[in-house]
């Protein structure tokens, strides 16, 4: 009799150790994991995006990003993208980078400013790598049109892929409320898009 009871003790005690365990990890996890998306995938659904859906999918995250921070009716101001390694240096690419994102937020319901800027909008580089900060003479006609924020972009191009950043920044203050990475495979007609006088 006592042997039964000291089964059901050790049953009962090894239950409580993988019960508490399991509440443990669970306790250890980040609270926000669940929200915030992964970026990694396994290698057999990794596959290379075409020059649209790249640009759409990088303006869903910023809209995901500004949800709570950016209310629809305020406006929105696109600039084209620059090459990194000249900000005063734009291309077709540039403009049309700038084009496929801000058409995406539009289609997310956000007012966007069509307006035709000049081939240079001379982006300045902040302090830390990838960021940017508005020149004055951007900055002069974001807020002749009244825009809540401008959006912007630069790209690096590499033999084979390139990389771009993009940003939305308050016009005051200058404050980066959402920004996003993405890379597109180089072709022949996207290489032509790149070259200067385009």
């Amino acid at each position: 009799m006592s042997g039964h009871a000291i089964k059901r003790g050790n049953g009962g005690y090894l239950g409580a150790i993988l019960l508490s365990g399991v509440l443990l990890s669970g306790c250890l996890l980040p609270t926000a994991q669940n929200a915030y998306p992964l970026v990694s995938q396994p290698v057999g659904e990794q596959r290379h995006l075409g020059l649209e859906e790249a640009s759409y999918l990088a303006a869903d995250s910023m809209v995901a990003q500004i949800k709570d921070k950016f209310h629809v009716r305020q406006t929105i101001l696109p600039a084209s993208f620059v090459d990194d390694k000249n900000m005063e240096q734009s291309s077709a690419m540039g403009r049309m980078l700038a084009q496929q994102v801000s058409s995406r937020m539009t289609q997310a319901g956000y007012a966007v400013i069509e307006i035709k800027l000049r081939k240079n909008v001379r982006l300045v580089k902040g302090e830390g790598e990838g960021q940017f900060l508005l020149s004055r003479e951007l900055e002069k006609i974001a807020e002749f049109h009244k825009a809540s924020a401008v959006l912007v972009g630069s790209y690096v191009v590499t033999p084979s892929q390139l990389f771009v950043n993009t940003q939305l920044i308050l016009v005051k203050g200058g404050i980066v409320l959402a920004s996003q990475d993405y890379k597109i495979p180089l072709t022949r007609e996207l290489r032509a898009l790149l070259e200067q006088g385009t």
